[in-house]
């Protein structure tokens, strides 16, 4: 083959290549959520559906308290890149074991541990309190009311609804684990931290029975009292079909049962590019 002829080829192909990448940037381009993930250039750029609540009237952007139902009180955080014109994703995230009294700070805790990841790359977080006597989680009730925090927001901002994604730690991570693999069509996907599927499992609840394969992020430090069995949960979750470092991904620290700094950024990295149609 002649030098030009080598030329002309290796042109088309340079073409073709930049084709692709337009028809993938401007596939996403329809989910704005999508643009707003670390790992831009690992999206499939077919996911270019987009199901926007279209709810009006919450204030934004800041950080912001409100009761529902009487005593649904909830703590959340609308970063400045919002726009009622845009929807935007949400993250509900749930606090460990609070000790009697504690719960709110504890929520509000969580908000605040969330804030900085949701202003830089664009999405609501809220956090709610545990309405156990001792600051802990009542799975049937708390379920139900976040299920009304999530509808209540959707109401009053533009929600990217594809794009719901949920959080929990310690306690909250033991009964985030069913919630999340239980609404496997709702959420679409979900993290977890210092905790394993004991809760789920015992519940019934497994990921064998999923109604697709979500993606789930783990967090444990190898000192975690909880570290061997969230291990062991790697081989469930690849019995019932998911793909380590692919839709499921496992991160051990050096560390006890504690929240890292980076673990907000390490998590939303790996699950932001997913949606509920995924």
């Amino acid at each position: 083959m002649s030098i030009e002829l080598k030329l002309k080829k290796i042109k088309v192909i340079c073409v073709l290549w930049s084709l692709l990448m337009a028809m993938q940037l401007w596939a996403t381009a329809n989910v704005p959520s999508l643009n707003n993930c670390p790992d831009m250039i690992f999206i499939d750029g077919v996911e270019n559906n987009s199901l926007p609540s279209n709810g009006m009237g919450g204030a934004f952007p800041g950080v912001l308290t409100r009761t529902i139902n009487g005593d649904n009180t909830f703590y959340y955080y609308v970063p400045s890149s919002y726009q009622v014109s845009e929807p935007m994703p949400i993250m509900a995230v749930w606090h460990g074991a609070a000790g009697a009294g504690n719960a709110a700070n504890a929520a509000i805790d969580m908000r605040n541990y969330w804030q900085s990841e949701a202003e830089e790359f664009g999405f609501i977080v809220v956090a709610q309190a545990a309405t156990g006597g001792t600051g802990g989680w009542i799975p049937g009730a708390d379920s139900g009311r976040l299920a009304d925090i999530l509808d209540d927001m959707e109401a009053r901002y533009n929600i990217e609804t594809t794009r719901r994604y949920v959080w929990g730690f310690s306690a909250g991570g033991f009964v985030m684990h069913a919630i999340g693999l239980n609404s496997a069509d709702y959420f679409a996907a979900y993290a977890i931290s210092g905790a394993h599927l004991g809760f789920a499992t015992g519940s019934n609840i497994f990921p064998s029975g999923a109604l697709r394969q979500l993606p789930v992020y783990i967090s444990v430090g190898q000192s975690d009292s909880h570290f061997a069995a969230a291990q062991g949960d790697i081989s469930a979750f690849q019995f019932a079909g998911w793909t380590l470092d692919h839709n499921l991904w496992f991160d051990d620290f050096v560390g006890g049962h504690v929240l890292p700094n980076d673990l907000p950024s390490q998590a939303w990295d790996k699950i932001c590019i997913s949606t509920n149609l995924d």
